[in-house]
């Protein structure tokens, strides 16, 4: 974890470095020449050779005690929180986000460690039952081995979201990062892995050829996978070959509907909060902004107005509000994206300061776009944008803005905000979603306890966090004894 050197990281089996002799490098998507890693590349013997390590290990590791597992997981939080500021650096040169954006993505990893473990300590309770004539009892039992897909734009806290609960049900897991940030979270992964047996935690990198091998592996029992629904979908058809378990956190297209009782001056500083987190990389960010058209020019200007504030520069510059996008892929899909709006017809405003001009094109850096006076069904108003660029659209009635918010394949998040709480909550009842805000686009301290995380529709399957999303790495076994049919012996 030396920042401003070249790493070079080697798949991890059974709690060892394994060589593959071909890898792929990692540059700085802030500064174009710096190479952060040489990655080694997996292959499909490397899958199986994870898989069975993690199968192996899964046989005692699921016998394993509550109170054992408990002590591992929360030393595995200790470890992490020893080496946070390095992870949080390495984080910021292979990912580009802001250094207080990586800062949190780390904390999330340590907080969901450890809130496993005290999840853990009530959670494997048995239900027992009994009458007259027979005894139940219902067990919760891990599933075997996991395979955890993990994205880019927030690694560690989303990989730790899956081992924690994974680990704590007492399975076993392989890992497979994003090429586009693999480092920290593989830096992260190999020293927890040391407060576990070997092959409990093993890491695997590779393009997608890898990621079939081990969605296809007929010992892994659990699939848990986060990313672009159409990457979903492969991972779906390919856990159907042998019926595994799946968990999907996929897209989201979320709407946040202002509502005619609010003051734009209150409302869009902290919209602005939930539009452009990570440069709007964020599955559960605000994409789309409903305004009564009543209010919409008034609120337009002011919205404009707070984004043209927005400062774009390096992950580490502490001026810096925003930063560079992630990779290639995405900082084109964002250009094109913001010119085909243009082009259809729709106002698009390009806001926003350039902190160091002279290394502008020397990184992923986007402008923030606002784009207005787009049709219902726009490409920016449709599909999920996953940067910096946001449509603002009027409507003219609750029941309008309703259908237009439900209106996607989507249902991730949702915001509304307004002044009269009932009315808010009784709109937020309406939106088909897996979560929906009132007055802010992000969890509260009661609402990070007990919110579990996930979507429905084409926004995944399952859910993260809380109990609810321990139970997505268990199965239930019932054991029911009949009294009346065999004598018990004496």
């Amino acid at each position: 974890m030396n920042q401003g050197s070249t790493v070079k990281l080697e798949l991890f089996i059974n709690n060892k470095d394994v060589s593959s002799g071909d890898y792929f490098e990692v540059r700085n998507p802030g500064r174009f020449s710096e190479v952060v890693a040489q990655v080694a590349v997996g292959n499909a013997g490397h899958v199986h050779d994870a898989v069975t390590a993690a199968h192996i290990a899964y046989g005692s590791w699921r016998h394993s005690s509550v109170h054992i597992r408990i002590e591992c997981l929360n030393a595995a939080a200790a470890e992490l929180e020893k080496h946070a500021a390095a992870l949080s650096a390495t984080l910021v040169e292979e990912q580009g986000m802001l250094l207080r954006d990586t800062q949190r993505d780390v904390g999330n990893g340590i907080r969901t460690l450890r809130e496993s473990a005290t999840l853990l300590q009530t959670y494997f309770d048995t239900e027992e039952y009994e009458d007259e004539e027979g005894w139940v009892r219902v067990e919760k039992v891990p599933r075997g081995v996991v395979a955890a897909i993990v994205p880019w734009n927030a690694p560690v806290g989303l990989t730790m979201g899956k081992v924690g609960p994974a680990l704590a049900t007492g399975n076993t897991i392989v890992v497979k990062p994003s090429p586009f940030a693999p480092v920290a979270v593989s830096q992260a992964l190999k020293l927890i892995a040391a407060c576990f047996p070997p092959g409990v935690i093993n890491v695997i990198y590779g393009e997608g050829d890898v990621g079939a091998t081990l969605t296809h592996h007929p010992l892994v029992r659990k699939i848990s996978f986060t990313g672009g629904t159409g990457t979903g979908k492969i991972v779906m058809a390919a856990a159907a070959e042998t019926i595994k378990n799946i968990g999907l956190e996929l897209g989201g297209n979320d709407p946040a509907i202002v509502l005619d009782d609010a003051r734009a001056e209150d409302v869009v500083p902290e919209l602005i909060k939930g539009i452009f987190p990570r440069s709007g990389q964020v599955c559960y960010a605000i994409k789309r902004v409903y305004v009564p058209a009543a209010m919409f020019d008034h609120f337009y200007e002011i919205f404009c107005a707070a984004v043209d504030q927005l400062k774009v520069g390096y992950g580490l510059d502490p001026n810096a509000t925003l930063a560079p996008l992630n990779n290639a892929n995405q900082f084109n899909y964002i250009r094109g994206l913001i010119q085909r709006t243009r082009d259809s017809g729709a106002t698009v405003r390009e806001l926003g300061q350039k902190l160091d001009p002279d290394n502008w094109n020397n990184g992923y850096y986007v402008l923030p776009a606002v784009a207005r006076d787009l049709p219902a069904d726009a490409e920016l108003v449709v599909g999920e944008q996953f940067g910096p660029v946001i449509p603002l659209i009027p409507y003219s009635s609750e029941d309008e803005v309703v259908a237009m918010a439900n209106s996607t394949e989507h249902g991730l998040g949702s915001s509304i905000w307004c002044s009269d709480y009932a009315r808010g909550i009784r709109v937020a009842g309406r939106i088909e979603a897996g979560m929906t805000f009132i007055n802010s686009h992000a969890r509260t301290k009661i609402g990070d306890t007990h919110m579990p995380f996930g979507g429905i529709k084409q926004s995944g399957i399952g859910r993260v966090r809380t109990v609810v999303g321990m139970d997505e790495y268990i199965e239930y076994h019932a054991i029911n004894l009949n009294k009346t049919t065999i004598p018990a012996q004496k």
